[in-house]
This record gives C-alpha cells, sequence and structure tokens, in this order.
C-alpha cells in the first residue's frame, strides 16, 4: 500500500511539474524574426551565442551621478526612458553612450547598433581585439 501512495505521489508531482515548465527563451535571429530557442537553426544558435559573447564583452558599471559634477551628464535611458537611479546597472557602448543593462542588452539581441547615435557596435568590438 505504501508503494502504491509512493507512486501515485511521484506520478502527481510529474504532471505537476510538466505544468510548471521552464518557459523557453526567446530570440532574434534578425531583427523583424521573433522564434523560441528551440526552433533556431544551427547557424542562427551560432550567430546568437556569438552575439551573446561580444555583448558580454562591453564593459558594465553601475550608475553614479556623483562622480560627474557635469549639467550634461546622461540622466534617462533612451531605450525605457526611465531616469538612471543611483545604483542601476548600467552598460557602456564604445561610443560612450550608457544605458541600462537589461536595456541595451535586450536591445543588441535585436540589432548590434547604438540607439542613440547608430554606430555599429560589433565593428568597434573587432577592431579593439585587432588591435590587443
Amino acid at each position: 500500500m505504501l508503494h502504491m501512495v509512493a507512486v501515485a505521489t511521484y506520478s502527481f508531482l510529474s504532471c505537476y511539474l510538466l505544468q510548471e515548465q521552464i518557459p523557453v527563451p526567446v530570440y532574434h535571429p534578425t531583427p523583424s524574426q521573433t522564434r523560441l530557442a528551440t526552433q533556431l537553426t544551427e547557424e542562427e544558435q551560432i550567430r546568437i551565442a556569438q552575439r551573446i559573447g561580444l555583448i558580454q564583452h562591453l564593459p558594465k558599471g553601475v550608475y553614479d551621478p556623483g562622480r560627474d559634477g557635469s549639467e550634461k551628464k546622461i540622466r534617462e535611458c533612451v531605450i525605457c526612458m526611465m531616469d538612471f537611479v543611483y545604483g542601476d546597472p548600467i552598460r557602456f557602448l564604445p561610443c560612450m553612450h550608457i544605458y541600462h543593462l537589461d536595456c541595451i542588452d535586450d536591445w543588441l539581441m535585436r540589432s548590434f547598433t547604438c540607439p542613440s547615435c547608430m554606430e555599429p557596435v560589433d565593428a568597434a568590438l573587432l577592431s579593439s581585439y585587432e588591435t590587443n
């Protein structure tokens, strides 16, 4: 009897866990396409992995308006249009524009250009690798 209860409990938990599946990530193989990770071709998976690797090499930091007393200091992320708050995680692009870390990482997964000046980010990254 105890064995039957254990099997029934296991079956219930298995069904419950299957219903509570972890969502499959969504990627953008091109700016106009959106697909689940399970629907990507091998070539698209490689390109996305390379893009993630390049994004991870961009410098990141924490927003601190007190370090620069300039009145012209950027105070707003142009992607989400929210003001930067002290301690917000930020990422710097080679063109020196800054954005919230999550905002720019999501943007760069779709388009590898700066949303402010439209400068290609990958060209600057690749040239920095060639000079090092």
